[in-house]
C-alpha cells in the first residue's frame, strides 16, 4: 500500500531534521577568535639611549603559571576557581608571546636594538640578563588585570645578581570583553618593562657611567 504524498514529505522532512540535527534551524556554530598582548607604541622610544652601544640586555628565561599554558584564555582573580573561555584564545603560546612584548617594550623604553631573548646565540653573555618569574597573570573581563613577578637582573657576564625585585601591577578593565582584558594584561606587562628599564638605567649609572 502507498502512502499519500504529503506523509512521505513529512516522514523525508522528519528524517532529516533528525539525521543532520536541525541544522537548518540552528544558527551559525560560535567561532574562536584569537588575541595577542601588544607592545608600547613606537611614540615611547626613549629620546636617547639609555646604555652604550655595545651593551646588549638579555631577556630570560622568563617563566609564566602552568594555569596560561594553554591555548584558551584563563580569567580568575582572588576566588580560587579559574575559568578558561571556550572560545577566546591566546594565537601564540602566551609565555613567548610575554617575552617578545617586554623584549620590544625595552628595545623602546632604552632606546636601543641590542635586546635578544633566551636562549642567546653564540658565547657572548648580555651586559644586563633579566630573568622573570610571574606568580600571577589574570583578569576578569570588565573588573581588573593584574601581573605578579619576581624578577633579578644579572651583570657581569651573568656571574653577579645587580638587583632582585618584586613587582606587583594591576589595570582597570572598563568593558567586559576580551579584548579589552588582552589590552589591559598588555599595560601590565607595559608596567614590568618601565620597572625594568628603570632598574637597568639606575644600575648603569652606579656603575660610573653617563
Amino acid at each position: 500500500m502507498r502512502l499519500p504524498f504529503f506523509l512521505l514529505s513529512l516522514l523525508l522532512v522528519t528524517f532529516c531534521l533528525s539525521a543532520f540535527g536541525g541544522c537548518s534551524l540552528r544558527g551559525k556554530p560560535p567561532t574562536t577568535r584569537l588575541y595577542v598582548l601588544t607592545s608600547l607604541p613606537q611614540s615611547e622610544r626613549a629620546t636617547s639611549p639609555g646604555l652604550a652601544s655595545s651593551d646588549t640586555i638579555g631577556i630570560g628565561p622568563v617563566t609564566l603559571p602552568q594555569y596560561t599554558n594553554r591555548s584558551q584564555i584563563v580569567t580568575g582573580a582572588t576566588n580560587p576557581e579559574l575559568n578558561r573561555a571556550p572560545f577566546e584564545q591566546w594565537a601564540e603560546p602566551l609565555e613567548a608571546n610575554f617575552t617578545r612584548v617586554l623584549a620590544d617594550n625595552l628595545s623602546l623604553l632604552l632606546a636601543t636594538d641590542q635586546v635578544m631573548t633566551f636562549p642567546w646565540q653564540g658565547p657572548a653573555s648580555p651586559a644586563y640578563q633579566v630573568i622573570i618569574d610571574v606568580t600571577q597573570f589574570l583578569g576578569e573581563p570588565g573588573k581588573q588585570a593584574s601581573l605578579e613577578a619576581r624578577w633579578s637582573v644579572i651583570g657581569k657576564n651573568g656571574k653577579e645578581v645587580l638587583v632582585r625585585k618584586k613587582s606587583s601591577f594591576s589595570e582597570p578593565l572598563e568593558t567586559p570583553d576580551y579584548q579589552a582584558l588582552a589590552a589591559g594584561l598588555s599595560r601590565t606587562v607595559a608596567q614590568l618593562s618601565r620597572d625594568v628599564a628603570a632598574t637597568i638605567t639606575v644600575l648603569r649609572q652606579k656603575e660610573g657611567h653617563p
